[in-house]
């Protein structure tokens, strides 16, 4: 009997100095206005339009709204990202993805890979579930699992 009463205790209720609070996880990180994203997403189209694939990637994941004004700006990026992908898949072959995830650096393939999860769980994003799968596939071929283990461990969330 005394060895079953053990597992009853509540051991969070005996420590409440130790509790993290919904404060406590967000990131020590700047709040992005809705404006910036805007911005950002205006200059990344432009750079669609002309051919400049890896440039647009490049910047929409160096700008990843960690800490936002309004959780729309979460999803105008998150958005954007998912233009950029489809518009990167569309006028490329599938063996190029690989290339535009080389180009990248670490912290940026890391976002990448947050965004892939991101989009992959939206109802757009489960439309075209074949391209997010196929840049999943390519980047964990270049990134390895480190990727998903560090997205997975981040309280940096797009």
């Amino acid at each position: 009997m005394a060895s079953r009463d053990w597992r009853s205790i509540d051991i969070d209720a005996l420590e409440t100095d130790a509790h993290l609070t919904e404060e406590d996880l967000k990131p020590d990180l700047p709040v992005t206005s809705q404006s910036d994203i805007s911005a950002v997403a205006q200059k990344v189209r432009t750079q669609l339009s002309s051919g400049e694939f890896q440039q647009a990637l490049e910047l929409a994941l160096d700008n990843a709204p960690y800490v936002s004004d309004t959780p729309q700006t979460k999803e105008i990026h998150l958005k954007t990202v998912f233009e950029i992908l489809c518009s990167i898949r569309n006028n490329n072959n599938l063996s190029d993805l690989p290339k535009f995830v080389k180009n990248l650096n670490q912290e940026q393939q890391d976002t990448l890979v947050k965004y892939l999860y991101k989009n992959m769980s939206t109802a757009y994003g489960q439309k075209q579930g074949g391209l997010l799968l196929n840049w999943f596939e390519k980047t964990i071929e270049v990134t390895g699992v480190g990727s998903i283990a560090r997205f997975l461990t981040d309280r940096r969330t797009v």
